[in-house]
């Protein structure tokens, strides 16, 4: 096995494997996925696929390693790329670069001191830069768009750090590494992401690369506080004016995630003794728009960073729950949550504040997912409904799913109504039931609000691709 950086893969070829800008025409959306087949059999054109390397850089289970001995170093990541555009794939592949909190010796009392004292470590730092230009050898052997979607939460911290001051202030193992190819780049947090855009532009010209704005990174929470005063605009501007100074301008697009759990599980599982019923545990967003948090304040927060960094934004790790499906009874793998259900009916206004994109996935264990994750078939909770006084769902989740999908089949029917076109209640029986294209070669589209298909709390646009 080569050692760490010493794959024998060329750089990539010049300028005309230079990446297009990801499409913007349209709000898209993605899933995590492993399993390319889910994708392809849904019927769903979705956009992107996205996967974590993780796992640390110097440890013995880093991602160079996830492949059969037989295979090079960093196969795993190549041949996640290459799945996701043979046919009938056809989704741009994105990596979620989660290396640095992993990677040892990882010290400190928190995740930011963690990450700090890794960023300031000579020898792991030396290796990350190492593993990270072996991805971005493969991602030009690959050839194709790609996006590297680089250290969620990390610069969130680092803004912490930096106590108000730049990303110049931040120190960090860049040149001092002793990695000869970061040797042109100032100790400091903006050389660091220079030099991960140098490994870009000199291997994959081809590769988009993301920072990430963590939406407590100014220290006020848009996601959870309840404070009706607080000016999401003045937080993204903190937020922008960091990414700035560290260099967000000349990278290609600003991932940020809505929670990493389902509101429903920060309820009902977070905390000693639920139902968790302060600001920090309690993470449903009014879709009403008048109590806080809610999703006015986060577009308007999402609004600012794309104005302030001039960069497309994506929204990354969106909760799956929902309260449409009898499944989502608020136990393990089927917690609630509205998020994915105020998305996919308010696309326009998603576009509108600049995001692109809006990737789901489950963050943690426990959470709702959109396959089979718990392997136990269609469940619908005996036929009851699941009420959540916290989520404003009074028995809201009456129908019943004919996919054994963990959310009900909720993406796959819905995303799948938005991309080719029809109502959000296409696809659903007089009864409310989904019914699927093998079971109906036209979808019945309703527009009576009884059923529950257009829930006046989402007020569900015309799902119409532009």
């Amino acid at each position: 096995m080569l050692p760490v950086g010493g794959s024998t893969v060329a750089a990539a070829p010049g300028p005309s494997n230079i990446s297009a800008p990801l499409p913007s025409t349209r709000l898209e959306f993605g899933l995590s996925n492993l399993d390319v087949s889910w994708m392809t059999a849904s019927g769903v054109p979705w956009r992107y696929r996205y996967q974590y390397l993780a796992g640390g850089v110097n440890t013995t289970g880093n991602w160079l390693t996830w492949q059969d001995l037989a295979k090079p170093p960093g196969q795993f990541a190549l041949d996640f790329m290459t799945n996701s555009t043979t046919a009938p794939a056809n989704y741009i592949p994105v990596f979620t670069w989660y290396q640095l909190l992993q990677s040892l010796p990882s010290t400190g009392a928190s995740e930011l001191d963690r990450d700090y004292n890794n960023l300031n470590n000579a020898g792991t730092m030396s290796s990350y830069y190492a593993s990270f230009k072996v991805l971005m050898q493969k991602a030009g052997q690959y050839g194709g768009q790609v996006v590297v979607h680089v250290e969620p939460d990390f610069w969130g911290y680092m803004q912490q750090k930096a106590a108000g001051g730049g990303a110049t202030s931040v120190p960090a193992m860049v040149r001092s590494s002793g990695f000869a190819e970061a040797g042109a780049y100032a100790d400091n947090l903006a050389g660091f992401a220079s030099a991960l855009k140098h490994l870009r532009d000199t291997y994959a010209p081809n590769t988009l690369l993301a920072m990430h704005a963590s939406m407590w990174s100014s220290s006020i929470d848009i996601a959870s506080n309840t404070d009706p005063n607080v000016n999401a605009a003045g937080e993204a501007d903190k937020t922008a004016a960091f990414l700035n100074s560290a260099g967000s301008g000349s990278w290609n697009a600003l991932f940020n995630d809505v929670d990493d759990h389902d509101a429903a599980w920060w309820e009902l599982a977070s905390c000693g003794t639920p139902p968790c019923v302060n600001q920090y545990y309690t993470h449903w967003w009014d879709p009403n728009n008048v109590k806080f948090p809610n999703f006015s304040r986060y577009l308007a927060w999402v609004a600012e960073l794309h104005s302030a960094t001039s960069l497309p934004q994506v929204a990354w790790q969106v909760p799956i729950g929902n309260q449409y499906f009898l499944t989502m009874n608020n136990t393990c793998g089927y917690y609630q949550d509205n998020v994915a259900q105020y998305f996919v009916s308010h696309p326009t206004q998603l576009l509108n504040a600049g995001l692109i994109a809006v990737l789901f996935g489950k963050g943690n264990g426990c959470q709702a997912t959109y396959n089979d994750d718990a392997n136990d078939g269609v469940t619908n909770n005996g036929g009851g409904p699941t009420s959540d006084a916290l989520g404003g769902c009074t028995a809201c989740n009456t129908h019943a799913s004919t996919w054994a999908d963990d959310d009900g089949g909720f993406l796959r029917i819905f995303v799948g109504n938005y991309y080719s076109g029809q109502s959000p209640c296409a696809g659903v029986s007089a009864t409310g039931t989904p019914v699927s294209p093998s079971q109906s070669g036209t979808p019945v589209v309703l527009t009576s609000a009884a059923t529950g298909c257009a829930n006046p709390q989402y007020q569900f646009e015309l799902l119409v691709p532009g």
